[in-house]
C-alpha cells in the first residue's frame, strides 16, 4: 500500500465523484481509478460501489476512510515537526552555562529566543567548565558557555559571544576600596578568594599567571565553587576577587567593585561539538552574539 493511494482513496471518498476527485489531485481519470482499484484488491475488500451515475462508500469504505483521514494527518504533523526542528523551530535545546553568564547573557538570550521560537523548550542548567566539556562529550549539552582558555581532548566549535573586563570585587571598608582603579599588582597582594582550578583550569592558570606577572606571589585564602559564594566570602572580608564584570549586578551588602589595571579581559564562549551543532544550537549562539 502507497500513501498517494491513501491520498486517492479519501479524495474520491470525499468527492464521490472520480472526476472532480481527479482534478482536485491534479491526475487524469484513469489512473485515478487503477490505484483505487488496486487499494481494494491489496486490502481484499470493497471501499466503494460504483455505478454509471454515483459512487458510495460501501460500510467498510466508512471505516477505512476515517482510519486513512488520521493516518494522513499523523503523517503531515510528522512532516510538518520534522521541518520545523531542522529549521530550529521546534524541539528540544539544552545549555549549560558558568554561573557568572546568569548575570550577563543567558536570560536576554533565553528571552529573545524564546520569542523568536516559542515552540522550543531549552532547558538551562549551570555547570563548571570541566562538567560542561565532559556534558558535551557525551551528548548530554547542545550548547556550553565558559570562560576560555579550554582545556579539551575533543574536537569542539568554538565562538566568542562576548567579552568583558575583569574588575576587583573588594570589602566596602577595605583601604582599596578608596581608590577609583586598582592596579593588579595592588589586588595580587592581598588574600584572595578563587573558585578551585579543578573547575576552569585554563581561566584559573590565565588569572594566577597574570597575578604572578606582576611580581607578587598570590596568595588565595579560600576557594569557592560557585561565584555567589565568592562574592559572600568578600562581603565577609576573608579577602578580594578578580571577577567578570557582570558581577557587579550581584549588589551584595558589604561589597564594593572597582576597575582593575592590567587584568585579562573575561571572554565568554559558547561551545558546540564540531561538525554536529544542530540548527537550533546555531540559532541559540546567533542570539546569544546579537544580544551581546
Amino acid at each position: 500500500m502507497e500513501l498517494r493511494q491513501l491520498r486517492y482513496f479519501v479524495a474520491v471518498a470525499e468527492e464521490l465523484h472520480f472526476r472532480r476527485a481527479a482534478a482536485r489531485l491534479h491526475i487524469s481519470q484513469p489512473p485515478l481509478s487503477q490505484q483505487i482499484s488496486a487499494l481494494e484488491s491489496e486490502l481484499g475488500v470493497r471501499l466503494l460501489e460504483r455505478s454509471r451515475r454515483r459512487v458510495e462508500l460501501t460500510p467498510a469504505g466508512e471505516a477505512f476512510l476515517r482510519d486513512a483521514r488520521a493516518t494522513l494527518a499523523e503523517l503531515d504533523t510528522a512532516v510538518s515537526t520534522a521541518r520545523a526542528i531542522d529549521a530550529g523551530l521546534a524541539g528540544v535545546l539544552r545549555v549549560s552555562f558558568v554561573g557568572s553568564a546568569l548575570l550577563s547573557i543567558v536570560p536576554a538570550a533565553v528571552q529573545r529566543f524564546r520569542r523568536a521560537r516559542p515552540g522550543v523548550e531549552i532547558e538551562l542548567r549551570e555547570r563548571p567548565t570541566v562538567e560542561q566539556l565532559r556534558a558535551l562529550s557525551t551528548g548530554v549539552v547542545d550548547v556550553a558557555l565558559v570562560r576560555p582558555p579550554i582545556q579539551s581532548d575533543i574536537d569542539l566549535h568554538l565562538q566568542e559571544v562576548m567579552r568583558e573586563h575583569t574588575i576587583a570585587a573588594i570589602p566596602e571598608d577595605h583601604e582599596l576600596a578608596a581608590m577609583r582603579r586598582i592596579p593588579l599588582k595592588r589586588l595580587a597582594a592581598e588574600p584572595l578568594v578563587l573558585f578551585p582550578r579543578s573547575q576552569a583550569p585554563g581561566y584559573h592558570d590565565q588569572l594566577i599567571v597574570r597575578l604572578a606577572a606582576t611580581g607578587t606571589t598570590p596568595h588565595i585564602v579560600q576557594y569557592a565553587p560557585e561565584m555567589m559564594t565568592i562574592i559572600g566570602l568578600v562581603a565577609a572580608g576573608i579577602g578580594v576577587s578578580p571577577v567578570p564584570a557582570s558581577l557587579e549586578h550581584l549588589a551584595i551588602d558589604g561589597v564594593t567593585y572597582r576597575p582593575l589595571s592590567g587584568a585579562p579581559d573575561a571572554e565568554l564562549v559558547a561551545l558546540t561539538r564540531a561538525g554536529e551543532a544542530s540548527p537550533l544550537a546555531e540559532a541559540f549562539v546567533d542570539t546569544a552574539r546579537a544580544v551581546a
